[in-house]
C-alpha cells in the first residue's frame, strides 16, 4: 500500500523533530480513540481494513481476534503521522485558538472539520499544551 510506505518516510523525518516523541504519542492515541469511538475517517480506515484483509487472508483466518483490531494501527498509520506532524509544529507555535487550530487540523486530514468536544483527545491536547 502506498499510503503505508508514504507515511513511513514522513514518519521517519518526523523522528528528527524534538517534539516528536510527544506528538507522536499523543497522535496514536487520538487516532486509536477516534477509530474505536468516533470514526472520523470511517470510510478510508474502512477501505483500507478491507484492502488489508484482503491481501492478507490470515488476518480473516484468526479466530481469536478481529481484522479490525489486529490491523488498527496500521490502518490509521498515514493519519497518526499526519496528525502528529501537525501537533508537533503546534507545540512549537504560543497560544493557537482552539476553533483555528481543529480547522487546520481537519484540513491537513482531509477532512471538511472536526467538532470540539469535551470528551475528545485532541481537545485536551490543544487545550493542556498551551
Amino acid at each position: 500500500m502506498p499510503e503505508l510506505s508514504a507515511a513511513h518516510h514522513t514518519h521517519q523525518r518526523l523522528l528528527r523533530h524534538p517534539r516528536a516523541n510527544t506528538a507522536w504519542t499523543a497522535a496514536r492515541a487520538i487516532t486509536t480513540r477516534w477509530y474505536d469511538h468516533q470514526q472520523h475517517l470511517t470510510h478510508r480506515w474502512h477501505t483500507r481494513l478491507n484492502r488489508l484483509s484482503s491481501t492478507n487472508p490470515h488476518l480473516t483466518a484468526t479466530s481469536s481476534a478481529s481484522p479490525a483490531l489486529l490491523t488498527r494501527d496500521l490502518v490509521t498509520y498515514p493519519k497518526t503521522v499526519t496528525l502528529a506532524r501537525t501537533l508537533a509544529a503546534f507545540l512549537n507555535r504560543p497560544h493557537r485558538e482552539t476553533g483555528k487550530a481543529l480547522s487546520l487540523i481537519a484540513h491537513r486530514l482531509g477532512l471538511p472539520r472536526l467538532a470540539s468536544n469535551a470528551n475528545d483527545p485532541l481537545g485536551a491536547f490543544l487545550t493542556h499544551t498551551r
